[in-house]
């Protein structure tokens, strides 16, 4: 009867272990976040947001084309 006890206990312990890697893997592969894309003003490359720089209302992909401006 021990043994048989102690065979339940394991399985359980391998259950829980088991589905909680899953739940691990499961929530690292999220997919990242959706950002928003703007166009360059000069060359019309499409970048995120937070990388681009921004000028009079309008985004520049580097700080070479903010300076000339739109093309």
């Amino acid at each position: 009867m021990a043994k048989l006890l102690l065979l339940v206990i394991a399985a359980a312990v391998v259950y829980f272990l088991v589905t909680g890697f899953a739940r691990k893997r499961a929530a690292s592969s999220a997919p990242p976040p959706v950002e928003t894309m703007v166009a360059c003003a000069h060359c019309g490359v499409n970048l995120p947001r937070s990388e681009a720089l921004e000028a009079g209302g309008r985004f520049y992909c580097t700080e070479e084309h903010r300076r000339i401006g739109p093309g």
